[in-house]
């Protein structure tokens, strides 16, 4: 059973490297009980909570959130959050980088430890988020530049609106380099339409449970076609290509201390034991035993 009654996404094949840069953005309706983490992100997200509720933790705090609130987590920082059983959270979301983002959140009162925002005028959010989603789904025809400067755009109208609130409110109180892109920048969709785009879904989304029938369908190909096609030009296939971003992100995260738990949790597995074993085809080690040895090598 799709841990998701529904899940629609949109993605920036151009992203800012430096600059602060929307990377993709989508819709969920979990299934009740429907936990992600807790696990790390190399990015911002944020959510935005439409209807129903659920639970988001970090940093050692449990925030009950419903219709209207807001949760923004932070790079590297632990967080969990789980959909209420009985009635479940719909909400949107959008993933955002850049090099200014830590400190443009933090003048305007967001940061790790007061990471919700409560009382969100719905109608107003709604619609900054349709105009941002928009923005990245405009016709391939025209500039990817312009497109991600347009999302950005809409994205800081949508934080401006969002620091209204934290700055004027306590209601949030208590509650980086990305390395997952594995040539993403480097590749050029000259060999098919849609190439950069399902690079992108597939750098990004390494954490979510992302199949090649979701992305095909989202960029309008056959599953068996995308998969030949990316294959020819890459030389892999795209869950081979994943496997690679997740396995590369994982030797960052198990460097960096975090268990093989929740290691395997932050690059989109479930079960931490399947995690190992795919680890250690990788790798050639078990993820305890690479994690050992970098610890000795660093002393």
């Amino acid at each position: 059973m799709s841990d998701h009654h529904m899940i629609s996404i949109a993605v920036n094949s151009s992203p800012f490297r430096d600059e602060m840069s929307v990377l993709f953005c989508g819709e969920g309706e979990p299934r009740g009980g429907h936990i992600i983490g807790p696990a790390v992100h190399d990015y911002y997200l944020i959510h935005i909570v439409l209807e129903g509720g659920g639970v988001f933790e970090t940093l050692g705090e449990r925030h009950r959130l419903k219709a209207g609130d807001c949760f923004i987590i932070f790079p590297e920082v632990l967080a969990r959050y789980e959909a209420d059983k009985q009635q479940p959270w719909t909400y949107m979301w959008v993933a955002f980088s850049g090099g200014a983002s830590a400190d443009m959140l933090s003048r305007i009162g967001i940061t790790p430890d007061a990471g919700v925002v409560r009382g969100c005028e719905l109608a107003e959010m709604k619609d900054l988020f349709r105009k941002l989603r928009g923005s990245l789904e405009k016709p391939e025809g025209g500039s990817a530049g312009l497109r991600s400067v347009e999302a950005s755009g809409w994205l800081r109208i949508m934080l401006h609106k969002l620091g209204q609130l934290a700055i004027t409110s306590d209601a949030g109180a208590p509650l980086d380099k990305r390395d997952s892109n594995v040539e993403a920048g480097e590749l050029h969709s000259r060999a098919f339409p849609g190439l950069q785009q399902a690079i992108s879904m597939l750098s990004y989304q390494y954490g979510q449970h992302t199949s090649v029938s979701e992305i095909a369908k989202a960029l309008g190909y056959h599953r068996a076609h995308l998969t030949k096609l990316f294959k020819e030009t890459t030389g892999l296939s795209p869950m081979q290509y994943l496997n690679k971003v997740r396995m590369k992100k994982a030797e960052s995260l198990l460097m960096n201390g975090l268990t093989v738990a929740q290691t395997a949790a932050s690059v989109g597995f479930n079960d931490p034991l399947f995690f190992s074993k795919q680890f250690r085809k990788w790798s050639g080690v078990a993820p305890t035993e690479f994690k050992k040895t970098k610890e000795v090598n660093a002393e």
